[in-house]
Parts: structure tokens; sequence; C-alpha cells
């Protein structure tokens, strides 16, 4: 499986799940409707989901759970790897146009791979992103090789 493939399936996988997004209240009031609640009433038999605008409702929770407990081939493992690793970086660093992105282009491709949330300041460089969210050298290398292509096809011969 390679890093598209990857993504592609767990997207499929959660959005086949019982998740509803809104980023206002009236978004999440247009949402618990669709779910048969008067508007905001029915917030208290929601949960939300983090920071990301996702919600499901209470009654659901033992489909999210089982889905989330179920083992799945982390990132992180499969990262591992280096064909999936260098693929992966590669991909993000041209999804971020890390070419043009030279504040924040380390964390932003970074932030991918990471199961927390990354730190950003504007010193750090990819190897400390890298670290904090649990990577080795063998992965921080992997980045280096994915870089060295990606400035290469930008035309950077560094």
């Amino acid at each position: 499986m390679n890093y598209l493939e990857y993504r592609k399936e767990r997207e499929t996988e959660v959005s086949s799940l019982p998740i509803f997004y809104a980023f206002t209240n009236a978004q999440l009031a247009e949402e618990l409707s669709k779910r048969g609640f008067n508007g905001l009433e029915g917030i208290s038999e929601i949960y939300k989901i983090g920071k990301t605008g996702g919600f499901y409702l209470k009654k659901d929770a033992p489909i999210i759970r089982e889905y989330f407990n179920k083992p799945h081939k982390s990132l992180f493992e499969l990262m591992q790897d280096k064909t999936f690793a260098v693929d992966a970086f590669l991909y993000e660093l041209g999804n971020h146009e890390y070419v043009i992105n030279y504040y924040q282009g380390d964390w932003d491709v970074c932030s991918c791979f990471s199961e927390r949330e990354l730190e950003f300041a504007e010193d750090k460089k990819y190897d400390e992103y890298l670290r904090e969210a649990g990577y080795d050298d063998k992965v921080i290398g992997y980045f280096k090789i994915a870089l060295a292509k990606y400035n290469r096809k930008a035309g950077f011969l560094y």
C-alpha cells in the first residue's frame, strides 16, 4: 500500500461513520434538525470530536468507539518503511507548496505525520518536528531523501 492508497482507505472508512460537521451554531442546528431534533435543543445528545468541527450522536458512540479501537496499521508504523515514507513526504511537500511556504513549511508537512499537535516555532526545522512527533533518525533520513527529490523536481540543485 502506498501513501495515497492509505489516505483514500482511511478517508473512505471514516466518511462511512455517522459523524457530521458544523462550524457555526446555525450549521449545528441544521445538522441536528436533519437528525430529528428541534435545532440546538438536541445539543445534549451529541459528542464533539476535539477541535475538528466533527460531532456524533451519543447513541452512535459504540460505532465510533468500535472503529477507533479496532486495530489499524498506524501511519506511524507505515512511515517506518522507506518507500512508503519517501512517497508520503514527497506528496505532502507538494501538497503544502513547501518550496514557497518558507516560514511554516516544515511544520505544515510534519504535522501531517503526527498523532499529536506539533508546536510551531519559526526557527524549528523538520528534524525537530519529526522528533517531537516521535520519529527516529531513520525516518528523518527518509524526509531528507524526499526533500532532495522535491528540490530537484522544483529546480533547486541542493
